[in-house]
């Protein structure tokens, strides 16, 4: 028997980078004041290994990091929620199940000269395993700060697109990304990640 190839279904979009301003000045304000400047930490890179383990690892990553607060009417995670739906449905396509209860968005803070985040997949082992999606939510603009952009492989998307307070941006958990060093003001950012089933 002789077995033909195959002509796959192919979607363009599995590659695309969603961006939209989604929330006013006035909701990332809103953000910003539920903050605890009590709950900063050093951010934590790892979830390798099978072991779920994360390090400090300055080298590769260096800012802070606290828990996105939620309100009682579940804001933001609500609104990014529904717009992450909106996105996938036009975009990606991917079979969602939402946030993950051991893997939840965090606030990340970019303050000091040289804070930065290598280049680096989202999707890992354990707890990082079934991450679809991740998103960066702007709460700073980016008149307020030099360096400290969000950089994708192969996209070269114009900076004031990106960081514009408020803007949400979503792509692929197995796409490349970084976040280059600051070298001026300070940068604040909604960061997390929609999971799912294995792709089949």
């Amino acid at each position: 028997m002789i077995v033909m190839p195959i002509a796959p279904l192919r979607n363009t979009g599995s590659v695309s980078v969603y961006v939209n301003k989604v929330f006013s000045e006035q909701e990332c304000d809103r953000i910003l004041d539920s903050l605890d400047e009590d709950k900063w930490e050093e951010a934590m890179v790892g979830g390798h290994g099978g072991k779920g383990v994360f390090t400090v690892q300055k080298d590769f990553r260096s800012n802070f990091q606290q828990p996105v607060p939620v309100s009682e009417d579940g804001f933001p995670l609500n609104r990014i929620a529904q717009e992450i739906c909106n996105a996938n449905s036009s975009h990606w396509r991917f079979d969602l199940d939402g946030f993950a209860e051991d893997d939840m968005p965090w606030v990340m803070h970019y303050c000091r000269v040289g804070d930065h985040n290598d280049w680096h997949v989202d999707v890992g082992q354990s707890a990082t395993a079934s991450r679809k999606l991740g998103f960066s939510l702007q709460l700073t603009d980016g008149s307020e700060y030099d360096g400290g952009d969000l950089q994708f492989h192969r996209f070269d998307l114009p900076r004031e697109d990106l960081t514009a307070k408020g803007t949400l941006i979503v792509f692929p958990a197995y796409w490349l990304h970084k976040v280059a060093a600051m070298t001026k003001g300070a940068r604040k950012v909604v960061v997390g990640w929609v999971h799912g089933p294995s792709y089949r």
